[in-house]
């Protein structure tokens, strides 16, 4: 298959099947006579969106499928979401607990989650191409903004694994982004003790997922350097920076509502 890789997030990742689907296995595809409705830019998305949840296996096979380079699944999981577009199979979105056991988090003296502290001299030695999104995307803090600093344990963070499309659709991912997260806090499988909602973004990417983050209430609190795990499978994503954002979970009322998205 050729998969066409235009933008990526390492969650939250467009992957797109745009050459002969015949021979394609996964759930999307299988025993279609036709490639999937394909919406044009500026039709609404309003009531044409739904998730539903599907079973580990059939996650697995999208994303073996269709995701251009984290084709297998975490071995323990939360909760697979399937996207669906005026009812046909889209994609496919899976939750985890995250691999990190603890993380420091900063907060602001109403207690609003706040990114790190981060200097000119920080976003300077980034490579010059992320430096303009840096200063965009991250708000300015400095240690004086930060009221508390803590470290909050691994099982009070979930992470959005994997976002895979396997069709080409403008709006789209921002559009299933929204449900599916709408869908997850108020789900059995997002735990009272959840208290945050954590997602990496290659950093290359630049496009209407970052705004679909920020917009539901995601902070991009800093970035990941490139670094190989050494108990993994090696991986080329992870020799690449990525934006981490976080979203406090509050309640579905506090939150941007999913029609924001209906172009």
């Amino acid at each position: 298959m050729t998969h066409v890789t235009n933008q990526s997030v390492e969650s939250f990742y467009t992957c797109l099947e745009t050459g002969d689907s015949s021979g394609c296995s996964c759930p999307i595809h299988r025993g279609r006579d036709r490639e999937p409705f394909i919406a044009p830019l500026g039709l609404s998305f309003a009531d044409r969106v739904s998730v539903e949840p599907i079973t580990r296996q059939q996650a697995a096979t999208i994303y073996d499928a269709h995701h251009a380079y984290m084709d297998s699944l975490p071995s323990v999981n939360l909760a697979h979401h399937g996207l669906h577009y005026r009812g046909e199979w889209m994609g496919a979105i899976t939750y985890r607990y995250p691999l990190l056991s603890k993380k420091r988090l900063h907060f602001g003296p109403d207690g609003e989650l706040l990114p790190e502290p981060i200097s000119d001299s920080d976003i300077d030695r980034l490579p010059p191409e992320l430096r303009t999104t840096a200063r965009r995307i991250i708000p300015t803090v400095s240690d004086a903004d930060v009221a508390a600093t803590t470290v909050v344990s691994g099982d009070t963070i979930v992470e959005a694994a994997r976002v895979c499309l396997g069709v080409r659709m403008a709006n789209l991912a921002s559009a299933t982004l929204a449900r599916s997260q709408e869908q997850f806090v108020q789900s059995p499988a997002c735990e009272d003790d959840v208290r945050y909602l954590l997602t990496f973004v290659r950093a290359d990417y630049d496009g209407a997922m970052i705004r679909a983050l920020r917009d539901k209430g995601w902070i991009c609190t800093g970035w990941t350097k490139p670094s190989q795990a050494g108990n993994r499978e090696e991986k080329p994503i992870r020799e690449r920076y990525k934006w981490r954002f976080f979203c406090p979970i509050d309640s579905p009322e506090s939150q941007s509502t999913f029609e924001r998205w209906s172009p």
